[in-house]
């Protein structure tokens, strides 16, 4: 995997993790709706600004973008999370 696909898959893991669909995670981090699809997609050549930015709306540290296990658990995730609540899971 390259650092964009595990960042993007990781970013992914983290956003649903913590419930948020990516119109709620575009508030929080100030990114477009468009951009967060594309990080997520592993289409993104991320700034180390953005990374810390992705990090830290997280609450995790820099080293967990780059998490390959984490990133093949959200490799199961279903192709549009946004739609599904979580908690309904």
């Amino acid at each position: 995997m390259t650092s964009m696909e595990l960042i993007g898959l990781n970013t992914k893991w983290y956003r649903y993790q913590k419930g948020f669909t990516q119109e709620k995670y575009s508030n929080i981090t100030n990114f477009k709706m468009a951009y967060i699809s594309v990080i997520e997609t592993g289409c993104a050549n991320l700034t180390c600004k953005n990374i810390d930015l992705i990090a830290k709306s997280f609450g995790i540290k820099v080293q967990a973008l780059f998490d390959e296990d984490t990133a093949n658990f959200a490799k199961k995730l279903p192709p549009r999370i946004d739609m599904y609540n979580k908690k309904a899971m």
